[in-house]
């Protein structure tokens, strides 16, 4: 049986089970995407424990970590088909169903920090409806977006110029991050965080863009050892969604209350993630792992090689009926980064 499947299968005899007991009527299953060890999911347990609290545990959130429902990319046709209740999720793994929303989780050398990446996603979501209504098309709704630390390179071999690139193949997703490998002359490979490992450790890629608490977290410095500090990707990452056809058969009482502890999750998660990225480098700095700058040179090269990030992504939106919403999308990325400099 394939795992979607099996996941569903799974999920729906969990259902099953809720439903005959009184007790459990309430309780939410939640698939996440990244293992419990890491901030977000840290963040997802301090959410999914709030609200069993605070309403007394008439309403219990479930979280099972590490993809242990589905993977990702699944995880928006099984909140649809209703065997799974919430998810946290990069909408970068679904460029086709969520086009708006997966933009700023894959265009690339785009924004300068986490704080900027927040204030992006939280105006895009407030002032481009069009955002919400594709998620609203699809069935779920953004509950908040977890922050990310920027993302470096993490190699094999040493990455100090842009041609030690050539010929390498980049972990990458979405529409736009196989582009950045392409113009630097790697070689795209579509993966998830849970294939990381593996895919490192069997030279099925030999560079991967991640986080230090990331590179931490998934251990990833025991098959990888060197860093480069070029920052190939600063943006939101995945979000914690609850299916619309769930959000619908709970009483206003208790979405208050979701939205309530979304709002401090969000803060939460804010303040924990920028907490760990000087941790976590050090950390695998004693781990052996060797962590070096990336020529401004090398990096200017690299920026001038790529394509037209915002110009391409408006004229694939327009082809899709979306270029007005893209334009504003693209106003408020330029905004974003100079108010901040």
């Amino acid at each position: 049986m394939a795992r979607k499947q099996v996941a569903t299968a799974i999920a729906l005899s969990l259902a099953a089970t809720m439903l005959s007991s009184p007790a459990l009527a309430k309780t939410l299953n939640f698939n996440s995407q990244v293992l419990e060890n890491t901030v977000s999911g840290q963040v997802e347990k301090w959410f999914a424990e709030e609200i069993t609290r605070r309403s007394d545990g008439d309403l219990t959130v479930r979280v099972f970590f590490g993809e242990g429902l589905g993977k990702a990319s699944e995880s928006l046709s099984l909140m649809a088909d209703g065997a799974i209740d919430m998810a946290s999720m990069s909408a970068g793994y679904y460029p086709a169903e969520l086009p708006l929303t997966a933009a700023p989780n894959s265009i690339p050398m785009a924004l300068d920090d986490v704080a900027q990446a927040s204030e992006l996603m939280s105006r895009i979501l407030d002032e481009v409806p069009e955002v919400r209504e594709e998620h609203e098309q699809n069935g779920i709704r953004a509950l908040f977006f977890h922050h990310l630390n920027p993302y470096y390179l993490l190699s094999t071999e040493p990455v100090e110029e842009l041609s030690d690139l050539e010929g390498k193949r980049m972990r990458t997703w979405g529409s736009e991050m196989p582009q950045l490998a392409t113009a630097a002359g790697a070689i795209p490979v579509t993966l998830g965080m849970g294939e990381l490992y593996e895919s490192l450790s069997r030279g099925a890629v030999n560079v991967v863009p991640l986080s230090f608490d990331y590179i931490r977290d998934y251990r990833l410095y025991e098959v990888a050892e060197n860093i480069s500090l070029v920052p190939a990707f600063v943006g939101p990452t995945g979000g914690v969604w609850i299916s619309e056809m769930t959000w619908q058969s709970l009483s206003e009482e208790e979405q208050e209350l979701i939205l309530e502890v979304t709002e401090e999750a969000l803060e939460k998660d804010f303040e924990m993630v920028t907490a760990a990225a000087d941790e976590a480098r050090a950390y695998l700095e004693q781990q052996g792992v060797s962590v070096e700058e990336f020529p401004e040179e090398e990096e200017a090269r690299w920026r001038e090689a790529n394509p037209d990030f915002f110009a391409d992504f408006i004229t694939r939106m327009e082809g899709q009926g979306k270029g007005d919403a893209a334009r504003k999308m693209v106003e408020i990325y330029k905004e974003v980064r100079a108010d901040d400099n």
